[in-house]
């Protein structure tokens, strides 16, 4: 049975195209129908119609990077390094993660599932630790969720700074254990180039290569770690992850040279920026601008969730403000731009492009449905930026992932008279 939402205000296709006035049709999680004006005309009993006055259906926000498991000890930390704080040998995050209680780390993760969804973030990439027992826990976790989650574990093997420079292979042991963990999950987060061999990141690459599973890893994030890359290796962090380990995307790429902007560019290769997680850390900013303008696709995570709420509207607007600062420029980057980033780009990052990011025929109907009536939205003469600057989590009236309405209403949503 399909399900017509009509009289609703909508972001069609992938240039996000404003439709005052339309429709969406589902039938099995799948958008069907979509357009402007009236739906077709019902078929009789095959169809629900549903009205929508007053709300805006955008595609469903997809935070490309994000630690869920961090996310029992929030604000933990504040004002430690990068090393102080997430290093996965010696960071105070380690620590926390060892002698947590696996009840504490599994209700967070389950509470901040809820969180993201009520703040319309329907699809997430989450950096477990942990290995197969930190995957496992999180599958308990997220058992009730109906967020879209790939989950993507790690090795708990890493190489100390003095053994990295050995090349030494993983043991049989670790690759056959990783072997079984990415049975489990859509793929490896690595935590760095710098905590693995050459040898190490060329076993992990083709063990998810002939998986058809996902690599990435963190890269370029810090100053310290690019030094210790180029001193150590006579190249850059993400040079050694593009060369050796070949991701499907990486993260962060907040201290890139201009060479590793434009190899990544030729790879095609997907970068995804975490501002706010890289400013509280006292890190810098990420080189966004440069990117845009090498072709890069840009896709925005939030990082830690002891750093950071999992909150996509507040990214892109500290996203799009800061890089309008940097540059001294109001028109250097469009609200466009940063919308697609928090949505599209993602997907594509995570290889979903075809499946989510935007509201299209025969994609999922991951749908975040905002009421355009609220204190906050009303009177906005221009919605696409009002989105990635105003936008807040109670705007949000109702979402679906699959088609399912997973948070809120449709048919109960506020109008003015």
């Amino acid at each position: 049975m399909q399900t017509i939402i009509e009289n609703l205000s909508l972001l069609l296709g992938p240039e996000f195209n404003l439709v005052k006035s339309g429709f969406i049709g589902i039938q099995d999680g799948i958008i069907t129908a979509i357009g402007e004006g009236a739906p077709p005309v019902c078929s009789g009993d095959a169809e629900i119609a549903l009205s929508a006055s007053g709300l805006l259906a955008i595609p469903g926000l997809v935070d490309a990077h994000v630690h869920m498991g961090d996310s029992f000890a929030k604000d933990v930390g504040i004002g430690a390094s990068l090393n102080e704080l997430v290093h996965p040998i010696y960071g105070l995050k380690t620590k926390l993660l060892n002698d947590a209680q696996e009840g504490s780390i599994r209700r967070a993760i389950a509470s901040t599932s809820r969180d993201m969804i009520s703040s319309g973030v329907t699809t997430f990439a989450d950096f477990r630790e942990g290995g197969i027992a930190g995957v496992r826990l999180e599958l308990r976790a997220l058992m009730e969720s109906k967020q879209r989650a790939l989950i993507l574990g790690r090795p708990n093997r890493h190489f100390h700074p003095t053994e990295v420079v050995r090349d030494t292979a993983l043991s049989a042991e670790t690759m056959s254990e990783l072997n079984e963990m990415v049975q489990l999950c859509a793929g490896v987060g690595l935590s760095g180039p710098n905590e693995y061999t050459a040898y190490a990141l060329k076993q992990i690459s083709e063990l998810m290569k002939s998986k058809g599973k996902l690599s990435a890893i963190h890269a370029a994030e810090s100053a310290e770690g690019q030094k210790f890359s180029f001193e150590s290796f006579s190249i850059s962090e993400a040079g050694r992850a593009l060369r050796y380990l070949n991701p499907d995307f990486v993260v962060h790429f907040t201290h890139s040279t201009k060479e590793d902007i434009g190899d990544f560019s030729r790879a095609n290769i997907p970068v995804v920026c975490c501002p706010r997680a890289n400013s509280i850390l006292g890190l810098g900013f990420p080189p966004i601008l440069e990117l845009l303008e090498a072709n890069v696709t840009v896709a925005l995570g939030t990082d830690n969730i002891m750093l950071n709420a999992p909150d996509m509207f507040r990214e892109m607007d500290y996203t799009s403000r800061s890089l309008r600062a940097i540059r001294q420029d109001p028109a250097a980057v469009s609200s466009k731009q940063v919308f697609r980033m928090a949505t599209l780009n993602g997907a594509r990052a995570l290889g979903l492009g075809s499946k989510v990011g935007s509201l299209e025929m025969g994609k999922c109907a991951d749908i975040v449905f905002l009421n355009l009536n609220s204190s906050n939205l009303r009177f906005s003469q221009d919605l696409l930026g009002s989105i990635v600057h105003r936008a807040r989590p109670e705007d949000v009236e109702c979402v679906m992932v699959n088609g399912e309405v997973v948070h809120g209403s449709i048919t109960h949503a506020p109008t003015l008279a």
